[in-house]
């Protein structure tokens, strides 16, 4: 495990953020939490409690297919010239699509046709973000509100 690669969550991943399927203890669930395309290794492992305990937890998350890694890109210019802002790698919209489209499935049935329609046309992150007014109203008529407000704040959480 290279600490210098950028982690994010796997479908396996998001499935526990939003559902516990898995029962990860509290604090590799933490670390899941902290995992969001753009941290690298290090940047996790110093959020943690202590180095040592980071590092188990984020090999853990990676040997347990809750995360996965990409080396850190850069965004090119026409010129050729490398800017310091990472590039938000395919997977990544397609993860976040993939969780937005099956938790609204389950949260509102039938009724999540057209916005999940038009979830699966996105292919950007920036869209995605951009869809998070529409999300909001269309839970407002969820009947489980508590996981709504969860598949809310996860969703952000991937976009920030």
């Amino acid at each position: 495990m290279k600490l210098s690669s950028v982690f994010y969550k796997t479908p396996k991943g998001l499935d526990e953020i939003s559902t516990r399927a898995h029962h990860l203890p509290s604090r590799m669930r933490a670390m899941l939490i902290l995992v969001d395309g753009h941290r690298t290794g290090s940047e996790l492992v110093a959020l943690s409690n202590s180095i040592s305990e980071g590092k188990k937890q984020l090999a853990s998350l990676l040997a347990g297919g809750f995360v996965q890694t990409h080396a850190a890109a850069r965004r090119v210019t026409a010129t050729g010239a490398s800017h310091g802002t990472p590039a938000v790698a395919d997977d990544d919209i397609s993860l976040a699509r993939s969780y937005a489209v099956r938790s609204l499935r389950e949260l509102l049935g039938e009724d999540a046709g057209s916005l999940v329609a038009e979830i699966e046309q996105l292919r950007t992150i920036d869209q995605l973000q951009q869809t998070l007014g529409r999300l909001r109203a269309a839970l407002r008529a969820a009947p489980d509100q508590t996981r709504a407000q969860q598949f809310l704040d996860q969703i952000e959480m991937v976009l920030d």
